[in-house]
């Protein structure tokens, strides 16, 4: 599951470290032909009575890093050594210049968009309580 039940938890992985990588830092982007990691540099989180915050994963008690497996169709996030969600990708679509996965989890929604050029990540998670929007990197593996 990208997103714990928590309010403000969500496991989308998808994400992230702030620092680790930092913006165009990536040469080789990412096809989605490969599995891939990103990592997160800025995440906006906004509940629904219109209150918004902006931090890194950490912030908002989100996993760090998110890897993408192609081959199984899942996202993981994980945190040091340690999985905290998976989530299974329901449709994956590769345009010329993006990589577009989809899922849901937890009464939630999220959408994961990859430049394939410069690997920027943008992804956002929907659900009844908070919303988030996360900015970052991608590298395949």
């Amino acid at each position: 599951m990208l997103f714990a039940q928590r309010p403000t938890g969500m496991a989308l992985v998808l994400c992230l470290a702030g620092a680790a990588f930092s913006s165009g830092a990536l040469a080789d982007g990412f096809t989605g032909k490969t599995s891939g990691v990103c990592a997160a540099v800025s995440v906006v989180a906004c509940t629904d009575d219109f209150v918004c915050m902006q931090g890194n994963a950490h912030t908002f008690d989100l996993p760090p890093f998110l890897f993408i497996d192609i081959k199984k169709n899942t996202v993981r996030g994980v945190e040091g050594k340690v999985e905290k969600v998976t989530s299974p990708i329901l449709t994956k679509e590769i345009t010329e210049n993006s990589v577009i996965l989809q899922g849901h989890e937890n009464h939630r929604g999220w959408t994961i968009a990859i430049d394939r050029n410069d690997g920027t990540l943008n992804l956002s998670s929907t659900g009844p309580d908070v919303n988030f929007m996360i900015t970052g990197n991608c590298v395949a593996l």
